[in-house]
């Protein structure tokens, strides 16, 4: 049976997909990716991504679908999963991943950093290649608080940041020193775009040159 703190941290739609203890051992994250399957006519079919955890996931197609028929599904970004079908929707579908130890592992980490990445629009962050940024950085609102916050990923363009902070789209921010304008939030923190490209490489220089003094 599962707990309120357990619900509390695991977000859900409206149409949350499988039920039971097994279905929220794991946070749920949204995360919309476009993709394709294979039932057992060996054809292909289109899907959309609603959300997804290491044991489940749901999704939009316009074919329909059995209980208990197995699937192999391909996502744009994340790469290929297999399950059943375990309940049905008015054009979507919740499915089981099945898979080893390392294959949900493997999802573990890629879905929390796909959840922030995929709150950002293609034409804004996205323009230049993103890093994985194992560091932290200096953000200062426009009311003059500052926070130390961790980094999602970085581009020459823009950044993710981990944060309880939302400040309004639109404004104005100070990230490491460099101005950006706030563009997304998303399930983590916010999503920032600097107003000049800079090489990644100097990110973190305001706080490593404070901890030098």
């Amino acid at each position: 049976m599962s707990t309120g703190s357990e619900v509390i941290k695991q977000p859900e739609p409206e149409n949350p997909g499988p039920t039971g203890r097994s279905q929220r051992r794991f946070p749920r994250f949204l995360v919309s990716l476009p993709g394709r399957f294979m039932r057992s006519d060996k054809l292909d079919y289109p899907c959309q991504l609603i959300d997804i955890s290491v044991e489940s996931a749901a999704m939009t197609t316009p074919i329909p679908l059995r209980v208990g028929e197995h699937l192999i599904v391909y996502l744009t970004r994340l790469g290929g999963l297999e399950g059943s079908v375990v309940r049905l929707f008015p054009g979507s579908f919740a499915m089981a991943i099945s898979g080893t130890q390392r294959k949900r592992d493997k999802l573990a980490v890629q879905l929390p950093r796909l959840a922030a990445e995929t709150e950002i629009p293609d034409g804004e962050v996205r323009t230049y290649p993103r890093v994985s940024a194992n560091e932290s950085a200096l953000l200062v609102l426009e009311d003059g608080s500052s926070f130390v916050c961790p980094l999602h990923d970085l581009s020459m363009s823009g950044a993710a940041i981990v944060t309880p902070e939302r400040p309004p789209l639109g404004s104005q921010v100070m990230l490491d020193k460099r101005a950006a304008t706030v563009v997304r939030h998303h399930e983590r923190g916010i999503a920032v775009k600097f107003h000049e490209r800079f090489i990644t490489a100097e990110f973190g220089s305001s706080l490593r040159s404070q901890s030098r003094r």
